[in-house]
């Protein structure tokens, strides 16, 4: 029989909501904030004149890189510091980003924001998944996973219509604005829940990692390898939704409005479906999640494909046959990550995993802002490679969810 690990979370104080209960209220008005702006920007700077789609395709790999590259340096801190703390200074860090957005209009300083926005997004969201693992039953946090991406899209099926409305009113800037003051308010709340727990509560798990000795124990794991190697397509597909989707829309002739109700509609399938996702996912072997992940790549694929043709509904049914894949990912792959992770090493398993996924979301920015230029070859070539790409990651999550064996004894759940 396989051990689990088991996690002493702290109780809440009476009156104080559970942990899960603020990750999620935080996630929803953050994700409000982020949905709001970030599938908009490059709509927003290329009516304005500001900027060439090459340059709108830097920024959103500008923001992809360090919103995932710098997950394993934030997830050892949360290991070994306490990721309440970690938490209020990724929130902090987000805010500040979007107020440089608000204050000019120009690639400089909009770059420096995606820095920065990204750089507090990696430390909030290494800091909420840790959190909700230590907070989770074991047999439950395929749930707790989905519950974190369906909170995600409550604010993206709201965001993103809002924002379209503010632009095609003549207000795109204004935005920029709301976003900042929700997560500025995010922040405070955050600072005023945990200014209340000890010192104690605010450490990590017992048995954490020491940061100089076992920062790299993930990289001598090959299967942790080879599985984090294979979720990066997918975090490819997931990011069509942010890199490709406006320059297509704007290609077919398309505006704010067509952004916003795509964005929406994804959205809508990640919160009707994600919890039932996430309960489908609960209970099964590692090998069965890896099968799991395969169907969902498998499902990116028929989703790139269905992008060839021009016009308006070809692209609503492909961003929404792609979420339908999304929805494998959310209710498996960080699951894998923490049944493959030592106790007291949650944080670093996972940042190492959302690190590797840096690496799909950028090349779909950077491929995305050079091949989506308007021309049709262009957008035939992008399409062709993005499927290429997806298909072979599904054939591969295929081959490890065949290797039954390796894959069940290749979680130690034991502390480090």
């Amino acid at each position: 029989m396989t051990a689990h690990k088991v996690y002493a979370a702290q109780p809440p104080r009476q009156g104080e909501r559970s942990p899960k209960a603020f990750i999620a209220a935080t996630r929803v008005a953050t994700s409000l904030g982020y949905y709001l702006t970030i599938p908009l920007l490059g709509l927003v700077a290329l009516r304005a004149g500001a900027m060439t789609s090459t340059e709108v395709g830097v920024l959103i790999a500008t923001h992809t890189l360090f919103r995932r590259s710098v997950a394993v340096p934030t997830g050892m801190a949360c290991d070994r510091w306490g990721a309440e703390r970690v938490l209020v200074v990724g929130l902090a860090a987000e805010a500040v980003g979007y107020l440089l957005l608000g204050s000019s209009l120009t690639f400089p300083v909009w770059w420096a924001a995606m820095v920065v926005d990204g750089l507090g997004g990696a430390a909030y969201n290494s800091a909420g998944k840790v959190i909700l693992a230590q907070a989770s039953e074991d047999d439950s946090s395929a749930v707790s996973f989905a519950g974190f991406y369906v909170a995600t899209s409550v604010g993206a099926l709201l965001g993103p219509l809002m924002g379209a409305l503010l632009a095609e009113s003549g207000f795109p800037r204004l935005i920029l604005v709301i976003s900042a003051v929700i997560y500025a308010g995010s922040t405070t709340a955050a600072v005023v829940r945990y200014r209340r727990l000890d010192g104690r509560a605010l450490r990590g798990p017992a048995g954490a990692v020491s940061v100089w000795r076992d920062a790299f124990r993930p990289l001598r794991n090959p299967l942790f390898l080879v599985y984090c190697s294979l979720t990066i397509p997918m975090w490819f597909g997931i990011s069509l939704l942010v890199s490709a989707l406006p320059l297509e829309a704007e290609a077919r002739g398309l505006g704010y409005f067509d952004v916003g109700l795509i964005s929406s509609l994804s959205a809508l399938v990640v919160v009707t479906l994600g919890h039932w996702a996430g309960r489908r996912a609960d209970g099964l072997a590692l090998h069965e999640r890896a099968g799991l992940l395969a169907a969902g790549a498998a499902m990116m694929t028929v989703g790139s494909l269905l992008c060839l043709p021009m016009g308006r509904w070809p692209l609503y049914a492909s961003m929404l046959v792609v979420t339908l894949g999304e929805l494998a990912l959310i209710a498996a792959s960080e699951v894998i990550a923490v049944q493959l992770a030592p106790i007291g090493s949650t944080g670093l398993y996972l940042g190492y995993m959302t690190t590797a996924w840096s690496i799909g979301g950028t090349l779909a920015s950077l491929l995305s802002g050079f091949l989506l230029d308007g021309s049709l070859a262009g957008h035939r070539i992008f399409w062709v490679l993005a499927a290429a790409l997806l298909a072979a990651d599904a054939a591969g999550l295929r081959a490890l969810a065949g290797r039954r064996a390796p894959l069940e004894r290749g979680g130690p759940r034991v502390a480090a």
